[in-house]
């Protein structure tokens, strides 16, 4: 009998109320993320990705509201805990690495400080991984230099006394990472950590973050907007658009054969090693505006050449349970593969 997923979250809606209006920022989005696998959240600017995660982990913005589902981690339901029990959470049991960590980080603590202010708010309490025995400052400073030294800083002892500011973006990131992992998490969620990085640099920091979640069988989720990216470091991708989950794939199966129009479209769009600037097509339209209260049923409507009067009226579910599953009336099923993007 298979194990329960990790993570799996279930018929999620989410809506921000502004002085503009009610944005339906996610609606009845499924997501499974088992023990070990790292899972791309894929999708344009604007699709719901990153809220997704800031809701799960409970520090979404004050205007936002859940109207809907459940979000089950380790059989607890995040969207029931209390402020105590996420705050116990986030950090020991669930980290994140956020997009820009020259802003995560604090400009005016050494780096090495603000681990084990991490280490010291979950791990001095005692129980798995305690510090609470012996020389507690001694202890602190040699788990922060360690986390350093396993994200591949050189000189991690001196490292560790620097401030933000003395590090490159690069060596930052891997401050982040290091931040992240301490405690040793059960699920990581790396909200594009790539984000302003030399292709270089990106790639050492995607292979020390994925070598990380397999060594110690971590689930990850991994947020971008970059396909390429996914396909060379996720077992399974699953595609947002506007607010929606529309397809759930292995990632080779994916890249294969995709059977969402906007998953191909998205695809045609990405440039890939061999394909030509010429031969790029770009995702007809804009996302629709989500505080519009006549919005179709599936959201991808408007911009889709394949839309019928029934995916206006009708949503279309995203089974996440499913090894390949898309949320489409009108599937591309028979499609050739797409080469634009290579997995």
């Amino acid at each position: 009998m298979s194990q329960p997923p990790l993570l799996d979250v279930r018929d999620f809606s989410l809506e921000f109320r502004t002085r503009g209006g009610t944005v339906q920022a996610l609606e009845a989005v499924n997501l499974q993320l088992n023990k070990g696998e790292i899972v791309g959240l894929v999708g344009e600017s604007g699709s719901g990705k990153s809220v997704l995660s800031y809701a799960l982990l409970g520090i979404s913005d004050r205007a936002a509201k859940v109207t809907a589902g459940t979000a089950m981690f380790g059989g607890m339901d995040l969207l029931q805990a209390s402020e105590r029990t996420l705050a116990d959470l986030r950090g020991r049991e669930i980290s994140m690495i956020f997009q820009s960590p020259r802003t995560a980080l604090n400009p005016i603590r050494t780096v090495g400080r603000q681990i084990e202010d991490v280490l010291r708010r979950h791990l001095v309490a005692g129980g798995a991984g305690s510090l609470a025995s012996g020389d507690l400052g001694k202890s602190l400073k040699d788990r922060a230099v360690q986390a350093l030294r396993e994200v591949a800083i050189s000189d991690p002892e001196r490292r560790a006394q620097a401030y933000p500011f003395e590090m490159s973006g690069g060596m930052c990131q891997r401050v982040m990472i290091a931040l992240a992992l301490a405690c040793r998490p059960r699920l990581l969620v790396a909200d594009e950590p790539t984000t302003g990085l030399d292709v270089t640099t990106q790639a050492a920091v995607m292979d020390l973050i994925t070598g990380l979640a397999r060594e110690r069988e971590m689930a990850t989720l991994f947020i971008t907007h970059d396909l390429a990216l996914a396909a060379d470091y996720c077992d399974r991708i699953v595609v947002m658009h506007a607010g929606h989950a529309v397809e759930s794939a292995p990632t080779a199966a994916l890249f294969a054969r995709p059977q969402h129009p906007y998953t191909a479209r998205l695809m045609t769009s990405t440039p890939g090693e061999r394909s030509r600037i010429a031969s790029l097509q770009p995702v007809p339209g804009n996302l629709p505006d989500l505080k519009r209260r006549d919005l179709p049923a599936c959201r991808f409507a408007e911009r889709c050449d394949r839309a019928s009067e029934r995916c206006r009226r009708e949503r279309p579910v995203l089974d996440a349970a499913q090894p390949h599953s898309v949320a489409c009336w009108h599937p591309l099923q028979a499609a050739a593969p797409l080469t634009s993007v290579e997995a």
